[in-house]
């Protein structure tokens, strides 16, 4: 089956288990325990993150099934655990399927009960990745997130966060550590953010983040000598496709730059699946004066229970 098909399957599966009498909104708040299903289909036009003689595109699709335990303490703080197992499929570039186990940590807090009180969130994560064909990009990814949130008016509220990032191998030896670095990355960013919620709950949402840190580009062949300021090169088979003699190789290069990302979306609920539909777009530029732009859309659906 195609990935859009697994998609519309999964959001008819949702819709039907759902009473026509649940509440429209559900989420993992309170004490206790909750549990969530979540598929994303993505369309990425430039996956391998490469200049433009180089681009490609391709179709994802998203499975997720999680959840975790909630507990409040008292009316100012929540803390949350949670744990997911997620598997994405891949249109043209197969060997970049993969399986994901992720592991997290979530602490809100606020300083008094008022409503338009400020809050501020902590986040621990830990995501193991487990690829069909790329064994280069095997590893574990770590990441924190402080962010301070404020109520801005009755419908709407704003964020600023920052985030870091670190891509390490596990059991790996030296050798293929050597040989796998330019997949290891570290990264860290400043975000900001509003999200307006209409009375139907339907939200509007938008971000911007700056990130400093590991850029990470796929090209065709070898870099020539007058060009090579990168910091790592792994060879990269992911994106090379079936070829009669001579082929050129695909190689995965790692260098330090700066990139800024826009995100807008548009999510509502339907009974207790919540959609969402996102844009984002980026621009890259590492320290080699290079640069590269990406756009990708995606349809998300959420059901919690």
């Amino acid at each position: 089956m195609k990935p859009m098909v697994l998609i519309i399957a999964a959001a008819m599966a949702l819709a039907a288990l759902v009473s026509p009498v649940s509440p429209a909104y559900a989420e993992p708040y309170g004490s206790g325990w909750y549990g969530e299903i979540q598929a994303v289909y993505e369309r990425d036009d430039n996956i391998s993150r490469t200049y433009k003689r180089d681009k490609v595109s391709d179709n994802v699709a998203y499975i997720s099934i999680g959840g975790g335990y909630s507990r409040k303490h008292g009316d100012r703080a929540q803390l949350i655990l949670s744990a997911y197992l997620a598997q994405s499929k891949h249109d043209e570039y197969d060997a970049l399927d993969s399986m994901a186990l992720s592991l997290g940590a979530d602490y809100t807090f606020q300083l008094n009960t008022d409503y338009n009180v400020s809050w501020y969130k902590i986040k621990l994560q830990a995501t193991h990745f487990k690829f069909k064909d790329s064994d280069p990009r095997e590893g574990v990814q770590l990441e924190a997130d402080l962010s301070f949130n404020k109520r801005l008016t009755l419908a709407a509220t704003g964020r600023i966060g920052y985030r870091i990032k670190d891509y390490v191998f596990v059991g790996k030896s030296g050798a293929e550590e050597a040989n796998d670095a330019a997949f290891d990355t570290s990264s860290q960013e400043i975000y900001l953010g509003a999200d307006y919620q209409f009375r139907t709950q339907a939200t509007f949402f938008a971000e911007y983040v700056f990130r400093h840190g590991d850029i990470l580009s796929t090209v065709a062949g070898l870099v020539p000598w007058w060009r090579r300021n990168y910091d790592a090169r792994t060879p990269d088979r992911a994106f090379e496709k079936p070829c009669t003699a001579p082929c050129v190789a695909s190689y995965a290069y790692r260098t330090r730059g700066n990139t800024n990302l826009v995100t807008l979306g548009f999510g509502f609920p339907f009974r207790k699946v919540n959609i969402d539909v996102t844009a984002s777009h980026y621009k890259s530029k590492g320290d080699n004066s290079e640069t590269y732009k990406d756009t990708f859309y995606k349809v998300g659906l959420l059901w919690n229970f």
